[in-house]
């Protein structure tokens, strides 16, 4: 994963507080991927929201959780991963590629990759390493029939870049 600081220079200031939010980032994706919703739940505040392109707002740490277990139901292998994320310690962008096979149909066992981008706060008070996330905003388009969505033209997979 490309870690940046907010200033984008790679300083060290605030570099325990960004290690945090990445451990923080990273354990919730490996809990979408395990598609446990108690383990998803984990990882947000009692009154976390999460706002979507997709959907309604999903409100609180336990229907997140649900509303998780069902949408992780509808894809084989899927698989979440950050792949840049920049923090100030208390907030924080990130560009994250799921990747899985369509379930069914006439194609399915076909792999793809879906691709978008969340900013997270924390909520405000202790420490890093005790926070929890108290709210997503996620950017991403996704057709259930033609799952796959990537910037059009981007050179994933080369050096230096996303997927790379």
């Amino acid at each position: 994963m490309h870690k940046e600081t907010e200033s984008g220079t790679g300083s060290t200031s605030g570099a325990g507080a960004v290690a945090g939010i990445e451990a923080l980032i990273t354990g919730y994706f490996d809990a979408c991927t395990s598609g446990d919703g108690d383990a998803v739940a984990s990882h947000f505040t009692d009154d976390a929201v999460v706002y979507d392109t997709n959907h309604a707002p999903v409100r609180g740490a336990a229907v997140i959780g649900r509303f998780w277990s069902r949408i992780a139901s509808k894809w084989q292998g899927a698989a979440w991963r950050c792949e840049r994320l920049v923090s100030d310690g208390d907030t924080a962008a990130i560009e994250w590629v799921m990747t899985g096979t369509r379930a069914g149909g006439p194609d399915g066992g076909t792999p793809f990759a879906v691709r978008g981008s969340e900013h997270y706060d924390f909520g405000t008070g202790g420490e890093t390493a005790d926070r929890l996330i108290s709210e997503i905003r996620q950017y991403w388009t996704f057709d259930p029939d033609e799952p796959g969505s990537e910037l059009v033209g981007y050179p994933y997979g080369e050096p230096g870049r996303l997927g790379g």
